[in-house]
């Protein structure tokens, strides 16, 4: 057990950077007014679209001693998962995170390997971990523990400084997870960045998505659709999202701070050969147990099978009708 509290915070950084981690960062686990307002005000202009789970508990995203009594730190970490954008026109595209392995498990797995070699160092401690499969804001806790700051596309970009020391990270290609906890380690002073004059998100979006600094409106993103919508996608979206059929990176692709975005290192997010230039006909004679088969280790398994096969038909008639180039 360390023996001088102010020696925790960077034996943790330490070994969440040998986990694979790309960035740590510790905030306070506090209330954040300044956060819940801005969801709330995003709720009241209905940019949830049909995601109404947002509009539950809605402190509870904001407020990390409602998940743990007695929380006093949050360790915030990013995990890089960025390839090489492949893409046919003539073929499915699945957005890059989708690619590999089920991100919510790599990323908490590794969490919960983290929390039990904490408990090694310090003796043992309360904590829980998130994903953000979990009702937390983790891209305000992430700007809260200098990790990034948000983009003008909603992403957290990480500048080249904040990565692990010589192998540094730039943009906003990873994963967020964390870990709320009893501990007391000194905070990190809040993220700070800017995208300028930059525009290239907001002109590049087929769908006008991006309404404001950072803001999205959830009913205009091809994300959001191919990935949560149950229901029919409007057929002014539909034109427009070109050859996806699970995700869309095009704010990201476009982005200058993703420029210089490095492989990642974690081999669970290599991506699967039958995920990069999907033979859309094939998938389209897919039965449902075949596409159970053969996403169930994979992020797409998160959606039902009647969603895929409309994505898949909507991509197949775009291609059909000249669909645009992907950006990347």
């Amino acid at each position: 057990m360390i023996n001088v509290r102010m020696n925790l915070k960077d034996t943790i950084r330490e070994e969440a950077f040998k986990l694979g981690f790309s960035a740590v960062g510790i905030a306070p686990a506090d209330y954040d007014p300044v956060g819940h307002d801005s969801l709330l005000q995003w709720l009241n202009n209905r940019y949830q679209a049909g995601m109404d789970y947002m509009q539950r508990a809605t402190r509870k995203r904001y407020d990390p001693g409602i998940h743990l009594s007695g929380a006093r730190s949050v360790i915030v970490c990013a995990l890089n998962y960025y390839t090489e954008p492949k893409n046919d026109s003539r073929k499915g595209y699945v957005s890059i995170y989708a690619r590999g392995g089920n991100y919510h498990r790599v990323v908490k797995d590794k969490l919960e390997t983290l929390c039990e070699r904490i408990k090694k160092l310090s003796g043992d401690f309360r904590a829980r971990t998130f994903v953000d499969s979990s009702p937390v804001g983790e891209k305000a806790l992430a700007v809260k523990a200098g990790i990034g700051f948000i983009g003008r596309n909603g992403m957290v970009i990480i500048p080249r400084d904040k990565g692990k020391p010589g192998k540094p990270l730039e943009g906003s290609f990873h994963f967020l997870g964390g870990i709320i906890a009893d501990l007391g380690l000194e905070p990190d002073s809040p993220g700070v960045g800017t995208c300028g004059q930059c525009r290239k998100c907001i002109d590049a979006c087929p769908t006008d998505a991006i309404v404001g600094d950072g803001i999205i409106d959830a009913s205009r993103c091809i994300s959001y659709h191919t990935t949560q919508n149950r229901g029919a996608i409007p057929d002014d979206i539909a034109g427009r999202m070109q050859n996806m059929i699970f995700g869309c990176d095009i704010c990201q692709l476009v982005c200058p701070y993703n420029k210089k975005s490095t492989i990642t290192a974690e081999q669970g997010f290599m991506p699967h050969r039958d995920l990069i230039d999907v033979d859309l006909e094939t998938l389209k004679d897919l039965s449902e147990d075949e596409f159970e088969a053969r996403f169930k280790v994979n992020s797409i398994e998160d959606i039902d099978y009647t969603m895929f096969k409309r994505n898949v038909a909507i991509a197949m008639n775009n291609i059909r009708n000249g669909a645009k180039e992907y950006p990347g």
